[in-house]
């Protein structure tokens, strides 16, 4: 983090960049601040970035910004123009979408930042080689929660403070620049810069240069805060023995083989690795996460966690924040019960609804699946906890998934399940990813050099390590020269534990390099140092409770979809003074999902309804202690609420003839390891549904599923409410919104088939448990390609029961005056969004790009937000799309390319049904 120090003219300093050897300028460590007095116009940016080419400033910041709406950030071009990284710090906005803020240009490598719970501040973490600097920046008024971000995030680094406004921060001085602090650095100093703008007028600008404090040097050097990871891991790397570099590479079951001991130091959860006591290197303690932290069999006596919702919940929300404050949640709750890393950050497609393992994903689509995993994973690092992005790749399905082969190309699985992968990575940044039980095009995924070296560590750049799944490693010098780097507990799970002697002997012999073993290792440490591991290290503490509560009450109520509201039966009216409640074990709690990221043990207990088979793995089927029946009797104590558990249905159509409204809850397990075998909800569920809308007219359906459903009964119930696996407070979640208390806002992130004749594989032989037809294993993923769900949907002019992305409200919302601007690879869309309803609530527009005829893939979301209005309010709001979205993957020139062309961009509630559309004219451009 150097450049020239002197003050000096553009010319001048272009002059000594070419002329002079680089001994000769100043060589003292320095992190260095470039502040523009003002924002460049678009017709400076070729100019600028020729400038600041020769400048190298390792952050170039303008402290006060105004955006217009549908306007492309000079900036954000610039930033592109230059390779660097971008970040608007949003102070405010305005009605007509005009934000303040502050903007950040990065040369440095973001290695972390804060999350959408901060606003009107942000903080990057920046590192190069050697040094790290935490860079804050205050953009709004209000700076009260700075403190906290600034405990929560620094980590004893040294600290630089952006603020547009006199905002003070404890141990902070103010430098030679107006509105840049320093805490951390040697006195700085300041020279004055004299850029010129497209037109050669004078751009005035002054650059800060912070050497880096020379303190003592701490006995394990490596433990100075002030280095970066990489630093760090270098100098301790180098004070390694060869037995403690292999003892990183293989995690022991962390609940004991063969139901023996805890492996010594292990606290009981999926995965332990000793840590090295001489040199301060810390365990690894992994924990299953999904959907929160596992405690299997109540192994650790007294801990509990919050039982979040499930992914297609926490994807339904389409709120990135939502994600965040869940991804926190989990993060938090695992740090203090002792864990460092987190087994979670499942980002697989859903490419069918039979996906035993849908529950723990994010929906069909890799813009919305890639946001959404993505802040979870930010959300959990947040908590300075490693997040565990998985399971890498293709892993989507779960039958024979330790024999099955994916067949697909390698454009489609880029523009597919590699592009949720990406976006996941470039948002959440996780320290780790776990390869998957799967072939992908007859390699399993442990052992696929093209996926995890090329791909994943090569192209994509991914710092982190790699872990197997448990029971995903079949080699060991194939393994670790494909890129694998840790084997996951494989003296349990695994043939034999090929991450010890065979690699030993492997390395011994030369197959497998020194270096190739110190770069796995270096992966492992480098991540534990960046996240805190060493620096910050876990603590058992009780969790809070209320906090948990609140995030997962929140996930539900913006989560779950009202797909159905005929005639408005919902909300219940005030005059509906009679209602049963039928089936779904309501009156004790909700379903959850099985396999290794079942919650079984919460504030509120284990399984209301224990029992229920299957109650071995992967089961028991648990149901979350949150009755429904008792939220809603809380929320109507006028009403006469009744339950029928709905195994006889004549008697629960008897019940419901006899109630004003009747509510009927139906459910579906699955499970981790198994396939369902159809779409059908099972125990005869649907004939209970029909014989109580026959009786009644006004039958509400809540299902709580993995996923879609065969609905042969819609047309009688006029009413229908999807809330997934709604997690510890799904009772009180679906309550609040049945009664109004809360307006729906939740969208599909999957399409809804009818039934399986519309999938691309309708007959799957060997789903479920005891199949009559023999699995096969191989899953071609040919045929759909790229054109996952609503795509496939599209390309064979398919009708679902709702569309993706479709989603009601008690409120309305109408759109008006849809505008884009496109530069480059940059597109950003703006349009009106006006409440025209009685209630205050949430809609989510959806942006969608069709594409030319021809085109193998017809239609692809490319951006959206999700905006809350008051009733009768207007704001125009701004949709920037995903640039890959725009483009097409090229396999041979390993790009992302957008083809000159024009394309019809469509602003819509769903996928099927645009409401706004104007034509866009694109031009030829790689994405950077």
């Amino acid at each position: 983090m150097k450049t020239i120090t002197k003050q000096l003219s553009l010319s001048a300093a272009v002059a000594l960049a070419l002329s002079v050897p680089a001994f000769a300028a100043d060589t003292t460590p320095s992190f260095t601040v470039l502040a523009l007095d003002k924002a460049p116009q678009a017709a400076d940016v070729g100019s600028l970035a020729t400038q600041l080419t020769s400048v190298q400033a390792d952050v170039v910041t303008v402290l006060d910004v105004e955006r217009a709406v549908g306007a492309i950030d000079p900036l954000q071009t610039l930033a592109d123009q230059l390779g660097f990284a971008y970040r608007f710090v949003q102070a405010e906005v305005d009605a007509e979408g005009t934000a303040q803020g502050q903007v950040i240009l990065s040369r440095v490598p973001v290695q972390a930042e804060s999350g959408p719970d901060q606003i009107g501040r942000g903080y990057l973490r920046l590192a190069d080689d050697r040094h790290v600097v935490a860079l804050y920046a205050q953009a709004g008024a209000d700076a009260t929660a700075l403190p906290a971000l600034l405990q929560s995030s620094r980590l004893g680094a040294p600290a630089v403070l952006l603020a547009s406004q006199a905002v003070r921060a404890d141990g902070f001085a103010a430098t030679a620049v107006d509105g840049v602090a320093s805490n951390g650095f040697a006195e700085g100093r300041a020279s004055t810069l004299d850029l010129r703008d497209g037109a050669g007028r004078k751009l005035q600008a002054r650059l800060l240069t912070l050497p880096y404090a020379q303190g003592a040097t701490p006995p394990q050097p490596w433990m100075d805060t002030t280095l970066g990871a990489d630093e760090r891991t270098r100098l301790l790397l180098g004070e390694m023995t060869q037995d403690e570099k292999f003892q990183m590479l293989r995690s022991y079951f962390g609940l004991g083989k063969d139901g023996g001991p805890l492996p010594k130091g292990a606290v009981g959860s999926a995965g332990f690795v000793p840590g090295v006591a001489r040199l301060g290197i810390p365990a690894q303690q992994s924990a299953d996460a999904g959907v929160g932290v596992t405690n299997p069999g109540g192994i650790r006596k007294g801990d509990f966690a919050t039982a979040m919702p499930s992914g297609p919940s926490t994807a339904s929300s389409w709120n990135p924040l939502i994600a965040y404050v869940g991804g926190a949640t989990m993060g938090r709750e695992a740090w203090q019960q002792r864990f460092n890393i987190l087994l979670g950050g499942s980002v697989n497609l859903q490419r069918d609804p039979r996906n035993g393992r849908n529950f723990e994903y994010a929906g069909e689509d890799p813009l919305l699946g890639g946001v959404i995993v993505g802040e979870s994973i930010r959300g959990i690092q947040s908590q300075h906890v490693i997040s565990t992005m998985k399971h890498y790749a293709l892993n989507d399905m779960e039958t024979r998934r330790n024999f099955h082969s994916v067949q697909i190309g390698d454009q489609a699985m880029h523009e597919s399940d590699l592009l949720a992968f990406e976006i996941a990575i470039e948002l959440g940044k996780p320290g780790s990813a776990m390869c998957s039980y799967n072939k992908i095009n007859g390699i399993y995924g442990c052992e696929h050099p093209y996926l995890m070296n090329q791909v994943l560590k090569q192209e994509w750049k991914f710092p982190g390590f790699v872990m197997s799944d448990w029971g995903g490693v079949h080699s060991g010098s194939k393994a670790a020269l494909a890129g694998l780097d840790q084997q996951s507990a494989g003296e349990v799970f695994d043939a034999t534990t090929f991450f010890d002697q065979p690699l030993r002997l492997a390395v011994a012999g030369g197959t497998v390099s020194q270096a190739r073993l110190d770069d796995m290792v270096s992966r492992i440490l480098r991540t534990m140092f960046l996240h805190g591991n060493f620096d910050n290290p876990p603590q058992h503490q009780p969790i809070d409770v209320e906090a948990g509560y609140a995030a997962a009450q929140r996930t539900v109520e913006e989560g779950s979809v009202l797909l159905r509201n005929e005639g408005n039966l919902l909300p219940l009216a005030e005059s509906v003074k009679r209602i049963v409640i039928i089936g779904g074990h309501a009156d004790k709690g909700v379903i959850g999902g099985g396999g290794s990221s079942m919650v079984g043990i919460t504030a509120k207990g284990t399984n209301a309804v224990p029992g229920v088979m299957p109650t071995t793995w992967p089961g028991p089927v648990i149901f979350h202690p949150s009755s429904p029946l008792e939220a809603l009797r809380a929320e109507r104590p006028d009403a006469q609420i009744t339950y029928v558990d709905g195994r006889n249905p004549a008697a629960a159509a008897r019940a419901a003839a006899q109630a004003d409204v009747a509510l009927v809850f139906a459910t579906q397990w699955s499970a981790e390891s198994v396939d369902l075998p159809d779409m059908q909800l099972p125990d005869q569920q649907d004939a209970l549904i029909s014989a109580v809308a026959k009786a009644n007219p006004k039958t509400v359906v809540v299902l709580e599923t993995n996923g879609p459903v065969r609905t042969p009964w819609l047309a009688q119930v006029p009413a229908l409410l999807q809330a997934w696996y709604p997690g510890i407070r799904g009772g009180e979640g679906i309550a609040a919104l049945l009664t109004g208390k809360v307006n729906p806002s939740g969208r599909l992130p999957v399409t809804w088939v009818v039934d399986e004749s519309q999938l691309p594989r309708p007959h799957v032989p060997g789903l479920g448990f005891n199949p009559k037809q023999p699995a096969v294993d191989i899953f071609d993923f040919d045929i759909e390609g790229a054109n996952v769900g609503y795509k496939w949907a599209a390309a064979k002019g398919l009708v679902p029961t709702f569309a993706f992305g479709h989603g009601l409200s008690y409120s309305s919302f109408a759109y008006e005056n849809l505008q884009v601007s496109v530069e480059g690879q940059r597109l950003v869309a703006s349009v009106d969004v006006r409440n025209t309803g009685a209630r205050a609530g949430a809609d989510v527009a959806q942006l969608y790009l069709k594409l030319p005829q021809g085109h193998t893939t017809p239609i692809r979301l490319v951006g959206f937000d999700k905006v809350s209005l008051q009733p009768g309010e207007q704001r125009r709001i701004r949709i920037e799309a995903e640039p890959k979205t725009l483009a097409d993957f090229d396999p041979t020139a390993r790009e992302w390319k957008i083809a000159a062309g024009d394309y019809q961009l469509q602003l819509g509630r769903n996928a099927a049904e645009p409401l706004q559309v104007v034509d866009v004219t694109l031009q030829d451009t790689v994405v950077r």
